[in-house]
């Protein structure tokens, strides 16, 4: 029988000129061929003489190669990772769509797109003053006061000199039953612009709500005094006369005899 080659790693027998085991690829270079059997070289093998059983050297122990059935286990389980890292990745941007085109009640399709579209340039940067403002305002005009209050403390914490913003909070509180922190707020307005009739006439409407009639005048007064935009003018003219009224005092006609 041929001499053969047997693979040190796995005891596969290989022809006697193979370079690398046909089974394992454990290198067989320069690994001399086992003889063939029944004729063994070199003298026989040592033998107990009582069981007759052939005493073979134990050869040293060695991590086995993977087999390829490893290497397909490991490959499974690298493409299920990544197929799991799509699912979450999928997942992340479908909240975020879903959060950024959350409806706005009481809003018109124009509103709702550029609600949609200041959420996006906030979930780029949260610290966009005017992107919040906008967006509060939004909520404030479609009397979400709740969802406008949040908007306008995360403004005002990036920055506090934005008395608009300020005032308009007051607003929230004051239409959420609130007067006591409406006022707060409406003077922390004031504070940063003491000429802000919007603040002014606002502080004019809490003092009526009390029936602290001659304080109520006095900022209804300085609301007018302060050049107040030509909607606002109507309304303080109006408030001016109503409290008169009630303290019992001739009120002056409308402007345009109303």
């Amino acid at each position: 029988m041929t001499d053969t080659k047997r693979c040190p790693d796995c005891g596969h027998e290989n022809p006697p000129g193979a370079e690398s085991c046909e089974a394992c690829n454990f290198p067989l270079a320069g690994l001399p061929a086992a003889p063939a059997a029944g004729a063994p070289a070199g003298g026989s093998p040592a033998r107990d003489s009582e069981s007759q059983v052939v005493i073979r050297p134990l050869r040293p122990t060695r991590p086995r190669r993977p087999q390829p059935g490893q290497n397909q286990a490991t490959t499974l389980w690298i493409a299920f990772g990544a197929m799991a890292a799509v699912v979450v990745l999928f997942i992340a941007l479908k909240a975020n769509v879903e959060r950024a085109s959350q409806p706005v009640p009481g809003s018109n399709e124009e509103e709702q797109k550029h609600v949609d579209e200041l959420r996006a340039t906030l979930e780029k940067d949260s610290t966009n003053v005017d992107a919040r403002v906008a967006l509060a305002d939004i909520l404030y005009n479609t009397a979400n006061w709740s969802d406008a209050m949040v908007q306008y403390r995360s403004a005002i914490a990036h920055d506090s000199t934005r008395a608009g913003a300020i005032v308009d909070l007051g607003v929230c509180y004051y239409n959420l039953g609130d007067p006591n922190e409406a006022e707060r707020c409406f003077l922390l307005g004031l504070a940063r612009d003491p000429n802000h009739p919007i603040a002014l006439f606002n502080l004019g409407i809490v003092n009526e709500h009390r029936r602290d009639y001659a304080q109520a005048l006095q900022y209804f007064h300085r609301a007018l005094q302060s050049h107040p935009p030509a909607e606002l003018t109507g309304p303080v003219t109006e408030a001016m006369q109503r409290v008169m009224k009630e303290q019992g005092k001739e009120a002056p006609p409308l402007p345009g005899g109303r």
